[in-house]
């Protein structure tokens, strides 16, 4: 055929060739130039760590392969399963390097719960901030991977080849349902075209990061005095029979004190937070201000929300049990006529199960429809920032203030609108000790789908302008003033509320003995809605404190007096004679629910028998305190905790080191926290005696160095922590250098 009419004929294929061949021309020249500066670029050092030790875009590649490698090999789960011997209990060394070096893809709200709660149980010294740090990355993780396993080299840890492929043939079964050690390893070298000495290499860096962290968490060994103090302290019992003489019993009958009085005493503590006792404070008078915040609300009963949503149908119900048969089964004998015989899941009939299925779906009705309201609560109150040019976040307080509606008239257009009563108003300034006793305050959490759950006063108690709260980074972001948050649910299921902090007050010294401020909180009773505001008074309160402090004497004059006369009668009687005489009558409200038409009274005077007190360790306490950071809630905790030990310290006291009681009976005991004096009747204590302390010293000396080790782990693994001890110093690089330390883009 003709070249010319062969060309004519072809032209349309003869044209896409030689598209296609420019194509590929304009496509491989530059990539092979590209591969070319990259090769040559692999070797630019991009940062220092240690004594000027340098890292080049080769490293952080080479780091990003390990990592690679190491997830392919599950060694995420790995660590997270490890676990301390004798103990069974889950090490967190290992669960925060396997959040630290893979979790930027799979962290998870139920990872960070299931840490804190481990944290809890455990009695770790460990706050929520440590946990939360770890999260809080400056840098990729194949940074912290690379500085890490340089650490442990330049300690002299390593772990041979040997070591790591034994390891994995252990546990490749378990972490790969039943695969083997040969099946498993060969697809990862398949796919990553590496030879299977690389991945044992990788796996031994690993090992000696954990052994090197082992080793620097480890906690001194305890010495065998300190053991034994330890366990006498923390293993001993004792048992108290005693009558409480409470100075605030007392107190009413005391002479109004002077304002000279007043101002003294206010003047002797006033620096000091309430409950705060010490050597300079052993009663706990204080009178600083706390941290305080003011709410707005917009709130709901269930109750009434209930009337204005329809019953679950028939069909409803059947559909729910077909779609979730597994959440009703119950464990039966296999055979009906033998309860002895193999016990087996059995799934319970729709008859049965029909009740409580509609209760929930009511339940879930009421409460979605309580979310409508209060998400259109929201919506209505937020209106006028649609219509500002300026992004919300960036809205100053008084611009976001001017901006958002009024919780009072969006309460009135929803109660119109839903035909039901919906509740708004505004609380004092409240502590988060006030939030805690309050009826609902205490128990409102975060309902949300996109959050953990969390208590309303952890949230509101971390606004920018008290920082007091600790929020991780599946937490609700810290809210502003006048920025709503919620809706918050509380746990007995009773309320559904919106609210946003519009006041905010630091910790403070009072300006002057007659300063006053509202302490009302939620009000949702007809009754609390037509009270006065409740005002708190510094003077009554330093008042009160006087009375019952001038009082004591009376107070030891009274235990005296008790004591004589139960020597010539019985304690019971004698108990009895006081009340009659000295008891205040604290009588109930009968218009209470659950209280009977018999008006109920509290005795002042009781015998109590108290077994079996424990000191609280110090461990214990310990872990309390630290836990306590970033939590406002476990403040008050901690003071009563330190008001109990020291009460059972001095019950301690009254018996000497040899002896398991005291013959000095009865006898009695001032207590200055409690502003009260003891009448004891009898007190005893049970020793540790030597083979008991023999058969448990040891795995108790196991455990402390255990629990020292685990508080370490947060502190050794923290980011900024591996940044400073490794003195690594990123180089100042223009933007295409810069971002060589992406790992995906420097892989790509």
């Amino acid at each position: 055929m003709n070249l010319v009419k062969w060309l004519r004929k072809n032209n349309m294929k003869v044209m896409a060739v030689v598209v296609v061949i420019i194509m590929i021309g304009f496509t491989i020249g530059p990539a092979l130039r590209y591969l070319g500066q990259r090769r040559t670029g692999q070797q630019e050092i991009i940062a220092y760590f240690a004594d000027n030790r340098e890292i080049t875009n080769y490293d952080l590649v080479a780091a990003h392969r390990e990592l690679e490698i190491l997830r392919l090999l599950h060694a995420d789960i790995m660590l997270k399963s490890l676990s301390i011997p004798l103990l069974r209990m889950p090490d967190l060394r290992g669960f925060l390097l396997s959040e630290l070096l893979f979790a930027e893809q799979r962290t998870s709200p139920l990872i960070i719960n299931r840490i804190k709660q481990l944290i809890t149980t455990s009695q770790y010294s460990i706050s929520d901030k440590q946990i939360n740090d770890i999260y809080r990355r400056t840098m990729p993780s194949n940074i912290y991977w690379l500085l890490l396993k340089k650490e442990a080299q330049l300690a002299g840890v390593k772990t041979p080849n040997e070591n790591a492929g034994r390891v994995l043939s252990m546990v490749i079964p378990q972490l790969f349902n039943g695969e083997t050690y040969s099946r498993v390893i060969g697809t990862i070298i398949d796919q990553q075209g590496v030879p299977e000495k690389e991945i044992l290499t990788t796996f031994s860096k690993l090992m000696a990061v954990l052994e090197y962290a082992k080793m620097i968490c480890a906690a001194e060994d305890f010495t065998s005095s300190q053991i034994m103090h330890t366990l006498g302290r923390d293993e001993e019992t004792i048992n108290a029979e005693f009558v409480k003489f409470d100075s605030a019993l007392f107190a009413e009958t005391q002479d109004e004190p002077t304002e000279e009085e007043l101002i003294e005493h206010f003047e002797k503590y006033r620096n000091f937070f309430e409950s705060d006792v010490n050597e300079q404070n052993p009663y706990g008078f204080g009178y600083k201000l706390p941290n305080r915040v003011q709410l707005e609300y917009v709130a709901v009963k269930l109750d009434d929300v209930s009337a204005i949503v329809t019953e679950p149908t028939q069909q409803e119900l059947e559909e729910y049990y077909e779609k979730n048969r597994e959440q009703f089964t119950a464990t039966v004998p296999s055979d009906p006529n033998d309860p002895n015989s193999t016990p087996i899941e059995q799934t319970k009939t729709y008859a049965e199960v029909a009740d409580t299925i509609s209760e929930q779906l009511l339940q879930n009705k009421i409460i979605s429809k309580a979310t409508e309201v209060l998400d259109e609560a929201g919506k209505l109150i937020e209106a006028g920032l649609q219509n500002s040019d300026t992004e919300p976040a960036n809205l100053t307080t008084d611009q976001l203030k001017q901006l958002v509606g009024d919780y009072q008239t969006t309460a009135e257009q929803l109660s119109n609108r839903y035909n039901i009563k919906v509740y708004a108003g505004q609380t004092g300034l409240l502590s988060a000790a006030d939030m805690r006793k309050d009826e609902y305050l205490g128990k409102l959490y975060l309902r949300s789908r996109r959050y953990s759950p969390m208590g309303l006063t952890r949230i509101v108690f971390a606004v920018e302008q008290l920082q007091v709260s600790e929020l991780g980074p599946f937490d609700v972001p810290k809210p502003r003033l006048y920025e709503n948050i919620g809706p918050f649910i509380d746990t007995a299921g009773q309320i559904m509320l919106l609210a946003r902090v519009t006041k905010a007050a630091k910790a403070s010294v009072p300006e002057n003995i007659s300063q006053t401020f509202n302490k009302d909180t939620i009000r949702l009773h007809e009754k609390q809605l037509q009270q006065t505001e409740n005002i708190y008074s510094i003077k009554e309160k330093v008042a009160d404190d006087l009375k019952k402090l001038l009082a004591m004497d009376t107070t030891k004059k009274k235990a005296e007096e008790f004591i004589d006369l139960a020597a010539t009668d019985d304690w019971e009687n004698a108990v009895d004679k006081f009340n009659a005489l000295y008891g205040q009558q604290d009588k109930q409200d009968i218009t209470e629910p659950n209280i009977s038409d018999t008006i109920k009274v509290q005795k002042s005077f009781v015998l109590q028998n108290l077994t079996n007190l424990r000191r609280t360790s110090s461990m214990t306490l310990e872990g309390l305190v630290m836990q306590s950071r970033g939590n406002p809630m476990v403040q008050p905790l901690i003071n009563e905790a330190k008001k109990e030990i020291r009460f059972i310290d001095q019950l301690y006291s009254l018996i000497p080191q040899d002896s398991n009681t005291t013959d000095n009976k009865p006898l009695i005991l001032e207590s200055k926290p409690n502003t009260s004096y003891y009448c004891i009747k009898n007190i005893s204590v049970k020793r540790l005696d030597l083979e008991q302390y023999e058969t448990i010293k040891a795995m108790r000396a196991y455990r402390e160095n255990f629990i020292q080790s685990q508080n370490m782990a947060p502190v050794h693994f923290a980011p900024e922590n591996i940044l400073k001890r490794m003195k690594f110093r990123p180089l100042g690089q223009d933007k295409e250098s810069a971002d060589a330390n992406n790992p995906a883009e420097a892989q790509g």
